[in-house]
């Protein structure tokens, strides 16, 4: 009899096989929850009592944005010297340190080795991990709300003495000893308050002031004062200058009681009281930047230089104020300083990469109609449009809907195959000429419909159709350069143009006559890419159904309209393969199916074949008008 054979296990053994295996799935699970949360805070991360785990960086900045806000809205309470003061936070110029608080929260969980990051995970899986506010005031709005307290709430306020200007005039303000807030520790506490997550009735600090300067220091602070305000003073600039009056420095005056080894006051005129007297001359000196552009002229693209733009430095013009008074003299330099690049630079556009003439197509049209109006204003909007490496352009999206508001005019669509006028009608033109320059500069097919019925002013099977709402012609710049597109209109046609980089080739190409004329202007270098577009024989020739009469007892007898001509539908296939250096890197192929068009007829009732209606005597006569009926939601 035979038995199972089995090895004996060691209790050990199978201990160590359960905790490695737990190890393993704890660790899978700690990869997976990496994965998951790139770019996320990671774990139970809290600031201030808000939630930020599983947040991206822009939506943990909206947050803690949020809890600042909160904050700069709270209202605080404090007691000086048995007397009660609140506050807004707002008033305090607090603000939370955003940059410090996201990098602690998105660190979290990420610092250190891979061993150390999976140990952070496993053990605050059910643990919240808290981070303290971090935020400050603004010294110089402290500063005037403590100048407030000291002055209104303190019984005995003490000063080191300092000038003032009231009312227009310079005072000196005479040293006192009494009681201050202790500024620093004042701030502190209010900051305290500010961050804390419940505000509580602070003791805002105080300290005793004995004065380090004399009266006799201050009058001598007044008396420099005095004359560093008793003269205008010109900054000039070339033949123009803009002078300060002396009511107006004085107006700028501003006095600061500097007390350490030295103690003493200094002088300074404010910036900004300064720059209202400068804003009404601003633009007689100043420039605003000016953008880089390109400039095309003829097949030929080129850069046109910004210019970074120009303005009167305030802060600078104050220091040049107090040199000039402090010297005695009334005349100094106007601050004109570079001050902004512009929005567009020079080197941005360089950096693009777009150096000449890739592909370039035109169609005709009769002139003078409205469909001629919509194609023109299509070809302005886009004109200009730029299109990064890997990005995609969206005819539509880019353009948006055709409104009277735009401009665009009532012109030929088939809504639900009846031939009316709808606003923006005619726009295939357009669209069928920047595929074809897409077609022929090489670049990716994303999205796009042919007509269903063929007009001769379009290549055959390599044209294109587009509505609001669809059919849609998208496509994506495949090359590592910004591509632009640049478009030309007459009164009978249209062109667009792409600028890229093909290592210098250039094709141009157009359609008349019904016939499809390409030219290679430029053959280009070893690394440009070379179209080869074929358009097959047409095949599965389908013959139009019999025709549609509708009937109109206006008609006179015999007498037939043809609203619709019929015509034969057909298939061709469209390839197009693309080289570089003699080695394929592209290729497609589909199939344009033009379906058949049945003739519609309107005749007067007796005469519909295979009906029998007696005609009434008349004079037998015949009008034909033909009217072609592209296919719905086309834009012709």
């Amino acid at each position: 009899m035979k038995k199972d054979l089995q090895l004996p296990t060691h209790p050990l053994v199978a201990s160590l096989l359960i905790v490695a295996a737990t190890f393993v799935l704890l660790f899978s699970l700690f990869g997976l929850t990496r994965w998951v949360s790139q770019g996320q805070v990671l774990g139970n991360v809290e600031v201030a009592g808000v939630a930020l785990g599983g947040l991206t960086e822009a939506e943990a900045r909206t947050a803690i944005l949020d809890i600042q806000q909160l904050r700069q809205s709270r209202r605080v309470n404090f007691n000086i010297d048995g007397q009660a003061v609140e506050l807004l936070g707002a008033e305090t110029g607090f603000t939370l340190d955003v940059p410090e608080l996201l990098g602690r929260a998105m660190a979290m969980g990420r610092e250190g080795n891979t061993p150390n990051q999976f140990l952070w995970w496993f053990t605050r899986i059910f643990k919240t991990e808290h981070i303290s506010l971090t935020g400050s005031t603004d010294p110089t709005a402290m500063g005037v709300i403590f100048d407030d307290w000291d002055e209104r709430v303190l019984a005995n306020p003490g000063h080191h003495g300092t000038v003032e200007v009231v009312e227009g005039q310079l005072v000196a303000v005479h040293p006192r000893t009494g009681t201050a807030v202790d500024r620093n520790l004042a701030r502190r506490t209010v900051e305290e308050n500010l961050l804390a997550i419940e505000p509580v009735m602070a003791n805002v600090p105080t300290s005793v002031v004995i004065p380090r300067l004399t009266a006799g220091d201050i009058d001598q602070a007044l008396a420099q004062a005095e004359a560093l305000t008793a003269n205008p003073i010109s900054l000039v600039n070339g033949d123009s200058a803009v002078t300060i009056t002396p009511t107006q420095l004085v107006e700028a005056y501003v006095a600061t009681t500097v007390v350490d080894d030295a103690p003493r006051v200094e002088h300074r005129f404010d910036p900004g009281v300064i720059d209202t007297f400068l804003t009404p001359v601003r633009s007689q000196y100043e420039a605003a930047p000016v953008n880089a552009r390109f400039r095309i002229e003829g097949d030929q693209i080129s850069i046109i230089s910004g210019r970074r733009g120009t303005r009167i430095d305030e802060i600078i013009a104050a220091e040049e104020l107090l040199r000039v008074a402090s010297a005695g003299g009334q005349r100094g330099d106007l601050p004109i300083v570079e001050h902004s690049d512009p929005q567009v630079t020079t080197a941005h556009l360089e950096n693009m990469g777009i150096r000449h003439l890739v592909s370039s197509f035109t169609t005709y049209y009769d002139c003078c109609q409205n469909r001629v109006v919509n194609i023109r204003l299509m070809a302005d909007e886009v004109s200009m449009a730029v299109v990064t490496p890997g990005g995609t352009f969206d005819l539509n999206a880019y353009v948006g809907p055709r409104t009277e508001a735009k401009g665009y005019l009532p012109a030929g669509t088939i809504i639900q195959f009846q031939l009316v006028d709808t606003i923006g009608g005619g726009v295939s033109q357009f669209a069928t000429t920047l595929y074809n320059a897409v077609f022929w500069g090489g670049y990716d097919d994303v999205d796009h419909r042919p007509h269903t019925q063929w007009f001769s002013r379009y290549p055959e099977g390599i044209e294109a159709t587009v509505n609001w709402g669809g059919p849609e012609l998208i496509f994506r710049n495949n090359t590592d350069k910004h591509i632009l597109i640049h478009t030309l209109h007459t009164g009978t046609s249209v062109t667009v143009r792409i600028f890229g980089d093909n290592d210098g080739r250039i094709v141009k190409g157009e359609q008349r006559g019904g016939t499809t004329r390409m030219n290679v202007v430029a053959a280009g270098g070893p690394n440009a890419r070379h179209i080869e577009g074929k358009v097959s024989e047409r095949f599965n020739l389908v013959e139009p159904q019999p025709p549609i009469y509708e009937t109109d007892a206006t008609h006179a007898v015999g007498q037939t309209t043809v609203k619709q001509s019929e015509r034969t539908g057909w298939s061709v296939t469209v390839s197009r393969r693309i080289t570089r250096g003699g080695e394929q890197v592209g290729y497609r192929e589909w199939l344009v199916r033009y379906v058949a068009q049945r003739a519609i007829y309107v005749v007067h009732p007796c005469m519909v074949p295979g009906q029998e209606h007696t005609c009434p005597t008349t004079t037998t006569t015949t009008t034909t008008t033909t009217t072609t009926i592209p296919e719905e939601g086309e834009g012709g």
